[in-house]
């Protein structure tokens, strides 16, 4: 079958205008991504340097030759821009007039204009390090879960790779003259491969798009926007696969539950910005002391809460008294003498995975409950204890807080963006 040339040339300038249009659309439609209207500017800006291109021998050579190659390399560095403002980086406007504005200025000398292999050497390569550049982009901001990232880099690089091919394919067969070129078939292969790549390129770019919008939509239902860790629907989520966990590794999950002391008095008297302050404050710290592999959550106010492998109720006692300490000291400088936020812990030590998590709230609270009764910013303990005839009861442990001077925790959890 026969593919004509012109046809196939109208339509790479049709369909890169109109998907240039589509991805402008989806930056208006989702103001807070701004990187498709700068793919979409680039794709508008590309069709018309290929339509010039096509148009060779019907206008001025400055038209076709000149402004036509410096509109595509200008639509590849929109490409890059885009990729920069997508990951959050500042923009370099004069990196990307850097391509188009050498070009003009090497169409000035006539050796280069009247050397259609110079040119083809000079704009592939052009070409091809702003397709790298725009990988290496997306490459860098590999940490965000989005599955058509990689797809979109592997896409980038093989362009690259195609764009740079041409180099030494020129250099052994060099074209006669400009005629030749754009009537072989390597022209055709080039507007084909650009024509695929315009396509796959604006489709993997606004599904990018697209699952960044849904991300940031599950983050924001499972983090807690005040202190930035899970929030109560997260922790109990993770929680459960903790516990599922818990069957093959048969490691105990020690359940902490803490509560800032006179929370409530805290906010009547310096005013709620301060109580937020202390909220910030108390799950810094606890993140800081917990780490971030370990489960920590906001589950309600000034409620807080932290499951964690322990090997026993003494260890998990320590990481309990050690979060109220570091607590305590960061408080200390919250800027105002009279405001000392402290903080009581109930603690709980799971050894049968078959326990659910409410139950071991259940007893966590009562340990919590005994902690506040006994004077606040101590840590008390109640274990659970699973017999196999017998139904499960909860045993208060005697405290040895007021020997060891213990007080309350917080803890940490920064998971639940990828939960």
């Amino acid at each position: 079958m026969h593919l004509d040339l012109q046809t196939l040339s109208v339509v790479t300038v049709f369909v890169t205008a109109l998907l240039g249009a589509l991805l402008v659309f989806a930056g208006l439609q989702n103001r807070a991504i701004r990187a498709p209207m700068w793919w979409g500017a680039a794709y508008i800006v590309g069709a018309s340097g290929l339509g010039l291109l096509s148009s060779r021998g019907s206008a001025p050579d400055f038209v076709t030759i000149d402004i036509a190659n410096a509109l595509v390399l200008l639509s590849y560095g929109l490409i890059w821009a885009g990729a920069r403002v997508f990951e959050g980086r500042k923009l370099r406007p004069e990196l990307i007039l850097i391509g188009p504005a050498l070009w003009i200025l090497a169409c000035r000398f006539p050796f280069f204009v009247d050397d259609i292999n110079l040119r083809i050497l000079v704009s592939s390569t052009g070409a091809a390090i702003l397709v790298a550049v725009t990988a290496d982009e997306f490459w860098r901001g590999r940490d965000e879960p989005l599955m058509s990232r990689w797809p979109t880099v592997v896409v980038l690089l093989a362009h690259a790779a195609a764009m740079l091919a041409r180099v030494p394919a020129t250099m052994l067969s060099p074209f006669m003259d400009s005629h030749s070129f754009m009537s072989g078939v390597s022209f055709t292969l080039i507007s084909f491969g650009t024509l695929l790549f315009t396509v796959i390129l604006a489709f993997l770019l606004l599904n990018m798009t697209k699952e960044r919008t849904e991300l940031k939509h599950k983050i924001a239902s499972l983090v807690d926007p005040l202190t930035g860790i899970a929030n109560r629907r997260a922790f109990l989520n993770e929680a459960a696969a903790l516990f599922r966990r818990q069957v093959s590794d048969r490691e105990p999950l020690a359940l902490m539950l803490f509560d800032l002391d006179r929370f409530k008095q805290i906010n009547d008297r310096f005013g709620h910005a301060l109580g937020d302050r202390a909220l910030r404050v108390f799950a810094q710290s606890t993140s800081k002391t917990l780490g971030a592999d370990n489960l920590f959550g906001r589950i309600g106010g000034e409620e807080f809460a932290a499951l964690l492998p322990a090997g026993d109720i003494g260890e998990a006692f320590a990481i309990a008294d050690r979060v109220r300490r570091n607590f305590e000291a960061a408080a200390a400088r919250l800027g105002d003498s009279e405001l000392k936020p402290t903080v009581s812990v109930g603690l709980t030590l799971a050894l049968d995975a078959e326990i659910e998590i409410d139950k071991l709230l259940d007893v966590a609270d009562a340990a919590l409950y005994r902690a506040k009764a006994e004077g606040r910013n101590r840590v008390e303990v109640s274990e659970v204890v699973v017999e196999s005839e017998t139904p499960t009861r909860i045993v208060s442990a005697p405290s040895i807080i007021p020997i060891m001077n213990m007080g309350r925790v917080r803890g940490a959890f920064r998971r639940a963006a990828h939960s």
